[in-house]
């Protein structure tokens, strides 16, 4: 089993509710030239989203899986959709439904998404608690930082940006019908 004691002491600390500290580009090339090559396509597929058969990695798609079938069940009941393929006949935990019923009850969708942020932040923490200097640190840290990636873009400049984008489509719309 590799460590990578050095790489992952030179780390910042990630906090879901602190900064962006470089993006999940930035770190891949920072792996690159110091984690083996097996290990650096496990992080690229850990980032792209790609199926993997690493424990660590297999867990973490399972449980973000969980989550999205779990959304998709809620927002069709919500939405009075009563098809069966709305239905989520995966396995369930517990706090995803709870903190997916809290989402979709929230009016903010910001509020909404921050709750499933920290929902898949937190799981991370859990998995990677015993990891400190090995892949699965390496891997824990190249998800958080997507994550946090992922909320950096929810800007209040860049969303009201897209509002009026959007709003101004409509105008178009309308008008020329």
């Amino acid at each position: 089993m590799a460590s990578y004691y050095y790489l992952v002491a030179t780390l910042p600390t990630l906090r879901l509710d602190g900064p962006l500290m470089f993006s999940t580009k930035s770190f891949l090339s920072l792996c690159k030239e110091q984690v083996s090559e097996k290990h650096y396509q496990l992080l690229c597929k850990a980032l792209s989203g790609e199926q993997a058969s690493h424990p660590f990695l297999k867990s973490y798609q399972h449980f973000e899986t969980m989550v999205n079938k779990e959304l998709v069940e809620q927002r069709s009941r919500k939405l009075s959709l009563s098809d069966p393929v709305y239905k989520n006949d995966a396995d369930k935990e517990g706090r995803i439904s709870d903190t997916v019923r809290q989402a979709l009850a929230q009016e903010n969708v910001l509020e909404a998404e921050l709750l499933l942020l920290a929902l898949l932040w937190k799981f991370l923490d859990e998995l990677a608690t015993l990891h400190t200097f090995d892949i699965e640190a390496l891997i824990s840290f190249a998800l958080k930082l997507k994550l946090l990636e992922r909320k950096s873009l929810f800007t209040r400049e860049e969303g009201n940006a897209e509002f009026k984008r959007l709003f101004s489509n409509i105008q178009t719309e309308i008008e020329n019908n």
